[in-house]
């Protein structure tokens, strides 16, 4: 198991707010975002916004989470626009609180439609320009050849990517019990029985 969490700078945090429950949800999230290349403080405020019972304010994510303002207000924006947390509008209160969506079929589709998609569709004219100026350069023909035949690799992968995202995005969208297979499972799914019968 891993050490206690900490902040970003490494040393063991002094922080009295969040309790032993509240820790361990940070630290599974800012795991899962250094895993997806994210800031460690986009973990850290999901984490702790996922394990809130409430929505929390700004001022109470940087207090309990000793974070910069900047760090926070960053991670902040980010979340919310994929979708992983939303602004809530509490009467009476002039501030802004934050919720996290609880769903997370939910962030991951919105992440993937946000900053997946757009990742993709620059690739496509990032190679398009490569492809322009291996023309252009006047190489070697047999390097020529060999650059256009991996600018053609990557153009079928991230052209495939592309293709596969609307799928990605429909299973993330289904209930557990009615997803095709359990990601999770050492072993595949059955295909004798009489289920299969019943299906051929």
């Amino acid at each position: 198991m891993d050490g206690p969490f900490t902040k970003s700078g490494g040393s063991e945090s002094g922080t009295t707010s969040l309790d032993a429950v509240e820790i361990e949800f940070v630290r599974f999230f800012v795991r899962l975002a250094s895993q997806f290349h994210l800031p460690r403080s986009v973990g850290e405020i999901f984490g702790y916004l996922f394990a809130a019972p409430e929505p929390k304010t700004f001022d109470q994510v940087v207090e309990a989470l000793e974070i910069s303002k900047g760090s926070a207000s960053q991670g902040l924006k980010s979340l919310v626009k994929i979708g992983a947390v939303s602004i809530v509008y509490v009467p009476g209160d002039r501030r802004s609180y934050y919720k996290a969506e609880s769903s997370m079929r939910k962030v991951f589709g919105d992440a993937l439609r946000e900053s997946i998609r757009p990742h993709l569709e620059g690739n496509r004219q990032h190679l398009l320009e490569i492809e322009k100026l291996t023309e252009a350069v006047g190489e070697d023909p047999a390097l020529r050849e060999h650059h256009f035949s991996r600018i053609g690799s990557l153009k079928s992968w991230n052209d495939k990517a592309l293709l596969l995202l609307p799928l990605l995005d429909k299973l993330f969208s289904l209930p557990a019990p009615l997803f095709p297979f359990n990601l999770f499972s050492a072993q595949p799914p059955e295909s004798g029985g009489k289920d299969a019968d019943t299906l051929s």
